[in-house]
């Protein structure tokens, strides 16, 4: 992975050197500061402990030698397990070299987002759009969760493919394939961006600028364009099948309306004047996709490796196809939808002073962009304390994907708009909404307020390049927004961490260093550090040998206290249920295990196993409660 970041990073700079404007480097010099400075100061504030543990102890086991997977039940692909096993391996085993190496990853990435930016609009509004898009990111949460990495390899291959836009270059559709397939190693929704990709494609194939190169002729190939659209519809209804099991209507509005305005896009241009002009169109769609799919394969296969020389293939495939779906039910015990579709009523008042802007003459402009500056600042002052004003300010970003999506769309497949903008514009507002309408997925089907934090940069960047795509736009108004966005975040949603992200600006504020030896200096909840720091010594002094069990989900203890987990389950809603209790018994008893932690209050994995912990209580007679957690201990 550090290879393919690297790479991309010297990509960029092949790929600026002669297209980018003078101050480019001075501008993303201070950006990159700024950006480091407001990831810096957050990057050991606060926690998830059952995060925190499952990405730990992943990566200690891949340290001791097992492989995720077929030794262990990784949670995710297991790209991201062995790049933290390596952090650890250099940086030290404890909680602060995972959010390090996220934190190198963030600062390479930054100069990706600013990148993107500069294709649409000047240095400073591509400097202001960036800072925004940093706010959102990183700073909130700074546990290096897989979504983390898909973000930045989104950007990076969004990155390569404008590049190739403007080169025509294919490497660079081998570059944004690198990016795909590592981001399908760290999670498996990096298939969402190689499906944007896809999508780019086809719209770059109907583009006539993707042509100049061929002859040119009237005849249409109609078994071309029926099979097209043939396999639109089928990636419709494959969206549409995952979709629907959500628990609301609002999985519609959020998650497949945004994927569907992108392929009626598509199909417009199909059906429509734009694609008449070659015989063989099959061809040249084809052609585009050899680089991109060679390069997603070099990290699949790389990875592959240590799989195929141990037989652990079979256990790979169930593990990353098979083990999700487990996942996704044991997410349906705290089920969390997309917010209510009422909740864009918060786009209204901004959308109508923005259109205001937009339309009126140049005193009504002025004055409507100073009507919205007086709201944006009323609600931002009131967000502090006010859950209206808050819900106004966090709503009418958070929901504003489908409209983003739908203007973009109508600016692409309606001629009247279309052709204000040229064949390359259009190419690269097209990349950017296919990305956002793909990567939105990341949040289906557990909408958590933070999941839209994964997704945010990318809503930034394609409504500040929708918006820098329409004639004459009102500066003024949006750099009032720019600046509203830029300080709700840094100033209501970074110190809220992401227990109170979404509903509220009450500070995270009473925290105490985790003063552990694994603890990583981690800035948690003061009653937390005092239970852990009570818990995590207790069950040491009591454990013989290297094993402990604790459970359910409870993986950080068994990293803090550096003793080792005998079972392969890191969730325990992923373990087979069947004769669980006795299986348990066999391995505590096999592995001379001496003490075990009942976790009473666990995320996903469902009540407490009370059958295991009454099979328990005669052979660990003596007991301690310890905030949520019970142990027991034999002599």
């Amino acid at each position: 992975m550090s290879a393919i970041v690297s790479g991309s990073g010297r990509a960029l700079k092949e790929a600026t050197t002669s297209h980018l404007p003078n101050g480019f480097w001075y501008m993303l010099a201070l950006i990159w500061v700024l950006s480091a400075l407001q990831a810096g100061v957050n990057l050991k504030h606060g926690w998830v402990a059952h995060d925190e543990g499952t990405f730990a102890q992943s990566a200690e086991r891949v340290l001791h030698g097992e492989l995720p997977h077929r030794d262990f039940d990784e949670l995710y692909t297991g790209g991201l397990t062995f790049a933290n096993a390596l952090a650890f391996r250099i940086l030290g085993v404890n909680l602060a070299s995972l959010r390090i190496a996220l934190f190198t990853v963030f600062l390479l990435w930054v100069p990706f987002v600013f990148y993107i930016a500069s294709r649409f609009t000047n240095l400073f509004w591509s400097a202001a759009l960036t800072l925004v898009a940093v706010a959102w990111s990183v700073p909130n949460y700074s546990a290096a969760v897989p979504s983390w990495y898909s973000l930045f390899f989104a950007c990076f291959g969004t990155a390569a493919l404008l590049h190739y836009i403007e080169t025509r270059a294919r490497r660079w559709l081998f570059v944004a394939g690198l990016c795909g397939g590592a981001s399908i190693l760290i999670k498996v929704t990096g298939f969402y961006f190689v499906a944007a990709a896809f999508l780019f494609f086809v719209f770059d194939e109907q583009t006539p600028a993707a042509r100049r190169d061929q002859n040119v002729s009237t005849k249409r190939d109609r078994l071309y364009t029926i099979t097209l659209l043939i396999g639109l519809g089928i990636f419709v209804s494959l969206l549409a099948a995952m979709i629907l099991r959500g628990p609301s209507w609002g999985d519609c509005a959020y998650f497949l309306l945004p994927p569907v305005s992108v392929v009626l896009v598509l199909v417009s241009r199909e059906v429509g004047h734009a694609t008449a002009g070659r015989e063989n169109r099959c061809a040249t769609l084809f052609s585009l996709f050899p680089p991109f799919l060679a390069g997603a394969a070099v990290p699949v296969l790389i990875f592959l490796i240590p799989f195929l020389y141990s037989s652990g293939v079979p256990a790979l495939l169930r593990g990353v196809f098979v083990l999700p779906a487990k996942r996704l039910d044991a997410t349906a015990i705290v089920p969390v939808a997309p917010p209510p579709l009422n909740r864009m009523i918060a786009l209204l008042p901004i959308a109508f002073l923005l259109w205001a802007a937009y339309s009126a003459s140049k005193k009504l402009r002025i004055a409507s962009s100073l009507a919205l500056a007086m709201y944006l600042v009323l609600i931002l002052h009131l967000s502090a304390v006010n859950p209206i004003a808050y819900g106004f300010s966090w709503f009418s970003v958070a929901t504003a994907i489908p409209l983003i999506t739908i203007l973009a769309a109508l600016f692409l497949a309606a001629p009247r708009f279309s052709r204000r903008l040229d064949s390359t514009r259009q190419q690269q507002l097209m990349l950017l909404v296919s990305v956002l309408a793909m990567t939105n997925l990341v949040q289906f089907p557990f909408s958590a307020p933070i999941y839209f934090c994964y997704v945010a940069p990318i809503v930034i960047l394609t409504g500040g390049a929708l918006l820098a795509s329409t004639p004459h736009p009102p500066r003024m108004a949006l750099g009032a927004l720019l600046v509203f966005y830029l300080l709700f975040a840094v100033w209501r949603i970074t110190p809220a961490f992401v227990y109170n992200i979404g509903f509220s600006a009450r500070p995270y504020s009473r925290t105490a260093v985790l003063n552990l030896s694994r603890g990583g200096k981690l800035r948690i909840d003061e009653a937390q550090a005092h239970i852990y720091e009570k818990l995590i010594p207790f069950i040491q002094a009591h454990a013989s040998g290297d094993y402990i069990y604790a459970g359910p989900d409870c993986p950080e203890i068994y990293f803090l206290s550096g003793l080792r987990n005998p079972t392969r389950t890191l969730e325990d809603s992923f373990d087979d249920p069947r004769e669980r209790t006795a299986r348990l018994l066999d391995t505590i008893e096999t592995h001379h295990i001496t003490v075990l932690t009942f976790n009473e209050e666990p995320g996903f994995a469902g009540p407490i196993n009370r059958e295991l912990e009454q099979a328990v209580q005669a052979r660990f007679p003596q007991s301690k409660q310890i905030g949520s957690f019970v142990v027991r201990w034999r002599d």
